[in-house]
């Protein structure tokens, strides 16, 4: 087994950054979002051909990047230079010499680290402005503060100037991590023992219409009608088959969370016997901490849909306006007027439903700071239970980033503007972030965040994003995540998203999925002191 020395000079004398590519290319795409880097052969970016950005420099194409290293005063030194026309940036990170043998993970990560922060340095001299995540550029920054906790490091002040000395994290995020971990902990005391369980996604892959900026998976129910109800029978075998597995290896379930798409596209009748399925197949539904569903489209929120909900004992659920601005629902594709809302919100509370999640997203096309102000009134007033704010990530296959000049956005000053106004008005309203999340293509290079009235957090969402525990995904589309309770993340398996090749090849999915699942199971259940019963 080799040292950290042994790889820092591979990496040194043979240029081999093998393992370091994406981290270098994501750091250089955080100031020039639209460039393709090239490895292989001298260290540079090229404008993408097909790049119609007006704000990307004309030089662009002449942007050079230089590492080099060397060995001072017990260390190995980095030193990245960036060339861009005539302007040159120079920054510099050492990776301290161990001698300990390592795993080649172990090997690696130093060398990374080294390479991101030096590089990010570099781009701050020649651009001449810091990010707000500085060289961060992961979807989970609170995994670093959680791994701090479970150190033994506690103090706020040290943590906060942590993230600022070894990521240049601003001090602004660097405390709002810290606040969302500590909170993360009150609301899941036993979140660094949540790994013995597991909880449950269910994806419903139907929309009534397709959003101009969603990804994910989900059909419309014009097309994609005729599948529905194949669809349900087989999501149904596939709850049966996971409880039965969960129930042979004594795992219990933390949270349920029914999500899509939107489930409650769903009749109210199948909604019924889906949620009556989980509750008979799943073990342990008496003590689920929440089953949530995503009833996020005003226009599938119906009084019979309601009473399913109610009745099937579900206790949290999301209504998603995203914007309260009638042109831009209608230009993003979301079929319903802001009236409703209202209407359909009112309907969960008259059913005596708590905790009421409503979602928003910032830098939706066309919008301003005034219209997003707007929404947050509009949103308040309401008087929900939990803000989740978004702020609009141009993901490749969406309509707004396909046609981006249909689109137009708003800039970034603005949007970083939207999400400070976010933050006082849903603070002011009594509510306190509690969890957070980043995408790759986002604006200005934000953040999600969702807020919560004390004690109507969304402990799905916090278990999912820290990575507490596996996620046992089922349905269409559904992305499972193994998380083993001694190595932490191991994988992930995702189910097939066209609703028809999942009706037409769940026995062979499930096949693979088991076969990840019982040696895992198995783990965790002797880490929990119980013997599977076959």
């Amino acid at each position: 087994m080799g040292t950290v020395d042994e790889y820092v000079k591979r990496a040194l004398v043979d240029g081999d950054f093998t393992g370091c590519e994406q981290d270098i290319t994501r750091v250089l795409q955080l100031y020039y979002p639209w460039i393709q880097v090239q490895f292989g052969g001298p260290w540079e970016a090229n404008e993408n051909p097909g790049n119609s950005e007006a704000s990307a420099p004309a030089q662009l194409s002449a942007l050079h990047v230089q590492i080099d290293g060397r060995e001072q005063a017990g260390a190995h030194v980095y030193e990245v230079v960036l060339q861009i026309g005539g302007a040159v940036a120079k920054a510099a990170r050492a990776v301290p010499m161990v001698v300990a043998p390592v795993s080649l993970r172990e090997r690696r990560r130093p060398v990374k680290h080294a390479l991101r922060r030096a590089l990010y340095e570099a781009l701050v001299v020649l651009t001449g402005h810091k990010q707000p995540w500085g060289a961060l550029t992961g979807v989970r920054p609170g995994k670093l503060v959680h791994s701090a906790f479970r150190s033994g490091t506690r103090e706020a002040g040290a943590l906060r100037r942590y993230l600022q000395d070894e990521y240049g994290v601003e001090d602004s995020r660097a405390a709002l991590l810290v606040e969302i971990a500590e909170r993360e902990r009150s609301a899941l005391p036993d979140l660094y023992d949540l790994g013995r369980a597991v909880s449950v996604y269910v994806g419903i892959p139907f929309c009534p219409t397709h959003c101009a900026y969603c990804t994910f998976p989900a059909y419309s129910m014009v097309e994609k009608a005729r599948y529905a109800e194949g669809f349900l029978t087989v999501l149904l075998k596939e709850i049966k088959r996971a409880g039965d597995l969960l129930r042979a290896y004594g795992i219990t379930v933390t949270t349920v969370y029914v999500g899509g798409g939107t489930p409650t596209s769903l009749k109210a009748g199948e909604l019924q016997v889906l949620l009556a399925a989980l509750r008979e197949h799943l073990p342990g539904a008496s003590s689920w901490r929440e089953l949530n569903v995503e009833a996020g489209r005003a226009d599938t929120i119906t009084p019979d849909r309601v009473k399913v909900m109610r009745e099937a004992g579900v206790t949290r659920v999301s209504v998603n306006p995203q914007s309260f601005r009638a042109a831009t629902l209608k230009a993003i594709g979301r079929g319903h007027s802001p009236e409703i809302v209202d209407k359909r919100f009112a309907l969960f509370r008259d059913a005596g439903f708590t905790n009421i999640n409503m979602d928003v997203i910032l830098g939706l096309p066309g919008e301003t700071l005034d219209d997003v102000r707007y929404t947050l009134e509009r949103t308040l007033r309401l008087a929900p239970d939990a803000v989740t704010v978004h702020t609009l990530s141009l993901k490749r296959s969406s309509a707004v980033t396909r046609e981006r000049d249909a689109y137009a956005v708003a800039p970034d000053t603005e949007v970083r503007a939207m999400m400070d106004l976010a933050d006082r008005e849903v603070r002011a309203a009594g509510q306190r972030p509690y969890y957070l999340y980043r995408q790759k293509d986002i604006l200005a290079n934000l953040e999600n965040i969702g807020y919560a009235l004390p004690g109507k957090e969304g402990l799905y969402n916090i278990s999912i994003i820290e990575e507490a525990q596996t996620i046992l995904a089922l349905g269409g589309g559904a992305a499972s995540k193994w998380v083993s309770p001694a190595k932490g993340v191991i994988g992930r398996h995702q189910n097939p998203r066209e609703p028809s090749v999942y009706v037409g090849t769940q026995d062979a999915v499930w096949e693979q999925k088991e076969r990840v699942l019982r040696p895992l199971f198995e783990e965790m259940a002797a880490s929990a002191h119980t013997a599977p019963v076959i």
